[in-house]
């Protein structure tokens, strides 16, 4: 009987750290994408262990409630939408939308890398470069080089000469690069110049390695450029959390 008791303890915890997150969402008008405060705060709220908030954190993103990405934290999450016919996310400000898309384009895009440097003609290079070239006039619009970023993505799709990926991309459209949706506050005007030609430089290893005709080289550096997107919007959520 006492063991029994034991046992059932922790569930009743971790049961009660579920619905006190779910009436902190609710109380504090959380919105999909909010992040919600630390382990150590939660735990410092409800009075539990790291184990139980962790457990309670496990329950609620299994019922879809709140979705962990590591590295960066939990965030709530938009309850799905009945009758919803895609795949990506509906709302391109969500930041915890965006940070999934970026891990779910890295699964998609260093493969379509590799197998542009293996199957590009001389027409579909010369699209690439052109593309990049784009990039490079546009970085003093109000843009973020946006435009030109989804035509540097489209055209490594179109070298692959497999259609699945320029569906893709074209499926995903301007939410294929999320950073215009997030508002001008997402890089500094003084920053602005640096932060670009961080993605253009990031471009041009890729270009490298796919006029080179070296798979390996292009997975690579498309991984690295991706990664690097995926960490600077990282880095822009918790400077956002930080500042409210």
């Amino acid at each position: 009987m006492q063991a029994a008791a034991q046992n059932a303890a922790p569930l009743r915890m971790t049961d009660r750290v579920k619905a006190g997150i779910v009436q902190m969402i609710a109380a504090e008008g959380l919105a999909p994408g909010a992040r919600l405060p630390t382990t150590e705060t939660l735990c410092a709220t409800f009075s539990v262990s790291r184990p139980v908030v962790r457990e309670a954190i496990a329950s609620l993103a299994a019922e879809g409630r709140v979705r962990t990405l590591r590295g960066s934290g939990v965030y709530v999450k938009e309850p799905p939408r009945i009758g919803a016919s895609s795949m990506f996310m509906a709302f391109p400000d969500d930041i915890g939308e965006v940070l999934e898309l970026m891990e779910f384009r890295m699964s998609i895009e260093i493969e379509a890398a590799g197998l542009a440097a293996e199957r590009r003609t001389e027409s579909g290079l010369l699209r690439i470069e052109q593309a990049n070239a784009l990039f490079a006039r546009q970085q003093s619009g109000d843009g973020l080089s946006a435009d030109a970023d989804v035509a540097f993505h489209r055209a490594i799709a179109d070298a692959t000469q497999n259609k699945r990926f320029r569906l893709f991309v074209d499926e995903m459209g301007q939410r294929l690069i999320p950073r215009r949706a997030l508002g001008a506050g997402f890089v500094e005007e003084e920053d602005r110049s640096a932060f670009l030609t961080t993605i253009q430089d990031e471009h041009a290893r890729i270009i490298v390695a796919i006029a080179a005709r070296q798979p390996d080289a292009a997975r690579a550096a498309m991984r690295q450029h991706l990664e690097g997107g995926l960490r600077r919007y990282r880095d822009w959520a918790v400077a956002r959390d930080a500042a409210t």
